[in-house]
């Protein structure tokens, strides 16, 4: 296997926690990210102090434990899935969700250990790291997947995404992302320099086109129009 080690799993390719919001499926986002019912239930039954019913089986537990871990693990800036509760929360979306979505993980889990039963002999969740990140290497990418391990691709798109949701609306995932939400800024200069040279971009054509004042370099308004340029072209508003 090439790439960089995440946690026990060495990727085939680089892939950073940004990239990975990139991979969450939207539907799973908006179906299951914050602010969606689902989420807003879970939390509710967070704070009463309970706790979701148990859905998966012991062994099957075992395995949705380390799949949660290898998708997004721990590192130096912040803790991982399994701290951010995304086990329970898997658990408790599963538990409301309808007969086709809980067989198709429960067939999932099953065809993992199927699968590295053929391979080396005993469950998923008993293999050791290289074994486990070998075969999540071979369906990670479903562009690229072998027909055979077709539904071991399927089926982790499903952890992927659900467990991506998860994570990226927990406090922690937040703040990993440093997300600060709603606050109020008196003044915008412009996109950070390196956020542009990431994305490939620049202010130049703007400048060039309607050029800016030294004072307030890239100062806008929350629309986008320069606040030191009052003569810059404005959307007309459509009549109705």
């Amino acid at each position: 296997m090439t790439g960089r080690r995440v946690g026990g799993w060495r990727l085939e390719g680089e892939m950073d926690r940004r990239e990975a919001i990139a991979a969450i499926g939207m539907g799973s986002a908006s179906a299951y990210g914050v602010g969606s019912p689902a989420w807003e239930r879970f939390r509710r039954l967070v704070a009463s102090g309970q706790g979701p019913a148990p859905f998966f089986s012991a062994a099957e537990r075992a395995a949705v434990r380390v799949l949660v871990d290898m998708t997004i693990p721990s590192d130096e800036k912040s803790g991982g899935a399994l701290d951010a509760g995304c086990l329970e929360y898997l658990e408790f979306v599963l538990g409301e969700a309808s007969d086709r979505t809980r067989q198709a993980w429960h067939d999932g889990l099953r065809w993992l250990d199927e699968e590295t039963g053929r391979r080396h002999g005993k469950p998923f969740a008993e293999c050791d790291e290289v074994q486990r990140g070998a075969l999540l290497d071979a369906i990670a990418w479903p562009d690229r997947v072998a027909p055979d391990l077709r539904p071991g691709a399927d089926f982790f798109t499903r952890v992927r995404d659900l467990t991506g949701a998860a994570f990226f609306s927990s406090r922690m995932g937040v703040q990993d992302l440093g997300y600060a939400g709603n606050v109020f800024v008196p003044e915008w200069t412009g996109a950070p320099p390196e956020a542009l040279r990431e994305l490939g971009v620049g202010y130049e054509a703007w400048d060039a086109k309607y050029g800016r004042t030294a004072a307030q370099p890239h100062s806008r308004t929350g629309r986008g129009t320069p606040r030191t340029m009052p003569d810059a072209p404005r959307t007309p508003r459509k009549t109705p």
